[in-house]
């Protein structure tokens, strides 16, 4: 599914699929675009019964966007940490699609 230009490039990052009550058969995904040189941020929703559903969560205006695992393997929900351009912006959590913004300490220093 093309979101932003006809030629992105998508890269899976991450992947997650819940198997009991109202998640059978869902897969919830989070990808990394590249736009002409430029990288964005899109999670979704992939399921039989209602087909893929994409929400984008940076545009694609970064130099880099790198995403990191922050959760065990034992947790429920796979949290990642997303740097952009080096620096720490935000948290998602798969299937929840929890984005939390990180609010900077000293926006003096950011």
């Amino acid at each position: 599914m093309t979101i932003f230009d006809a030629s992105e490039k998508v890269e899976f990052i991450a992947t997650q699929s819940m198997h009991y009550d109202r998640y059978c058969c869902c897969r919830y995904f989070l990808e990394r675009v590249d736009v002409q040189g430029k990288f964005g941020l899109v999670c979704g929703e992939e399921s039989e019964e209602h087909g893929t559903h994409s929400k984008v969560l940076l545009q694609p205006i970064y130099n880099d966007i790198q995403v990191r695992r922050i959760s065990s393997h034992k947790a429920i929900y796979h949290k990642y940490a997303v740097y952009a351009d080096g620096k720490r912006i935000a948290e998602f959590t798969l299937v929840q699609n929890a984005w939390v913004p990180r609010i900077p300490s000293n926006p003096k220093n950011n």
